[in-house]
């Protein structure tokens, strides 16, 4: 006859059944999605998998409420994923979501309890062998009424941000463009098939591919300018542009609601409000003169 097991033990193998898991939402071009455990986990059930990784907390500072304000988490890096990241995103101003879920209850998209939610910023100083390290401010209010960020024009978010009354996500499908160059500079693109108005790709973003070594290498750049089949950058690349190189290029703009809607001049000739990141219950000064 088997002998049954204790209460103790019993209560034990349960809590390890509950045990939690954090869950950790980069939002990069591509939102990164880990889990601190060591395998991966789909959450919610047959929804998004986040990949396992080695993750731990550095350190944070907390208000009195219990809102973390400041936090410094270090991702693993010894297959260099974390570094190639950080070469080739801009992280400031990108979202940090920390979500604590059981293992238990992986059924319900609500079953979570978010962490903290802020935005993270550059990524500065040697990055380790073993670790990257990512720090976060500005999490979310702990269930009051109040205005997180500077209520103004200019938000002080990057193009393709989800804040300031925007989402951030829309399809910007009607607002890119691709192809390969014809020629070029370290701070210059040339595509005799970009037709559009002068100024039609300022204050976006391109993403530039050139096959170096065999291997293909994406860089991120700012339209800094656009105008006769030419696009200018805002900071040089390691090499001058020529016809190996392939692009991606993201419509932009000037991040106030007005000039993002089409209804200036240059474009654009779809509407891109929903990336304006301005706050659009300000006018501009000129609209108020």
């Amino acid at each position: 006859m088997p002998k049954s097991l204790e209460v103790d033990v019993v209560t034990q193998l349960d809590a390890t059944g509950k045990r939690p898991c954090l869950l950790f939402e980069l939002g990069l071009s591509v939102t990164l999605r880990f889990a601190a455990y060591m395998t991966n986990q789909t959450f919610p059930t047959g929804g998004n998998v986040y990949t396992a990784k080695a993750i731990k907390a550095g350190s944070f500072s907390q208000s009195l409420e219990g809102q973390i304000d400041r936090i410094t988490v270090n991702f693993d890096n010894v297959s260099r994923d974390m570094a190639a990241y950080a070469n080739n995103q801009d992280f400031r101003g990108k979202s940090l979501v920390i979500k604590r879920v059981y293992l238990d209850a992986f059924g319900s998209a609500d079953n979570y309890v978010e962490v903290f939610n802020g935005t993270m910023e550059a990524i500065t100083g040697d990055i380790s062998r073993l670790w990257l390290p990512i720090t976060a401010t500005s999490g979310k209010p702990l269930n009051r009424k109040s205005l997180v960020l500077p209520y103004q024009r200019l938000c002080p978010h990057r193009f393709g941000d989800d804040n300031c009354n925007t989402d951030g996500y829309a399809d910007l499908t009607s607002l890119t463009a691709s192809g390969t160059a014809d020629s070029g500079s370290t701070t210059t693109l040339v595509d005799n098939a970009l037709t559009q108005a002068d100024d039609y790709w300022n204050y976006g973003k391109i993403k530039i591919t050139k096959v170096i070594d065999a291997v293909s290498v994406d860089y991120w750049r700012i339209t800094k300018d656009f105008g006769a089949t030419e696009i200018t950058f805002d900071v040089a690349m390691p090499f001058a542009i020529d016809s190996d190189c392939t692009y991606v290029v993201y419509k932009g703009c000037d991040k106030t609601w007005n000039t993002c809607g089409a209804n200036v001049n240059w474009g654009p000739s779809a509407d891109n409000t929903a990336n304006s990141l301005g706050c659009i219950h300000i006018e501009k000064k000129a609209d108020s003169e």
